[in-house]
């Protein structure tokens, strides 16, 4: 099990677009995702769009995701997947600045 937490950085927050672009990625991987709004105690199935979308993150919330193999196999997969999740989030925004 691998965790990082990241920060919403964009402005309209986890809405159904970037939720949706966060199950693209998680479904890539033969990983299980779970994802915690930091302060909250709800877990959430990063592979659910309605799931992620319940959370109601806005910008500057921090979340926490949890990348699980089985048996704990495949580390550098899980490292791959949040790399991946960190960088669209915290870095491209979900790349909601090319829309505006």
């Amino acid at each position: 099990m691998t965790e990082i937490v990241i920060e919403i950085k964009n402005e309209q927050g986890l809405h159904a677009r970037p939720a949706g672009q966060i199950v693209n990625i998680a479904k890539k991987y033969d990983l299980v995702l779970e994802i915690e709004k930091i302060g909250e105690i709800e877990i959430v199935d990063g592979k659910n769009v309605f799931g992620i979308m319940s959370l109601g993150a806005g910008k500057g919330d921090k979340l926490k995701f949890r990348a699980i193999s089985k048996n704990e196999e495949n580390l550098e997969k899980e490292k791959q997947l949040l790399e991946e999740l960190r960088k669209m989030i915290e870095v491209d925004k979900f790349f909601e600045e090319w829309f505006l």
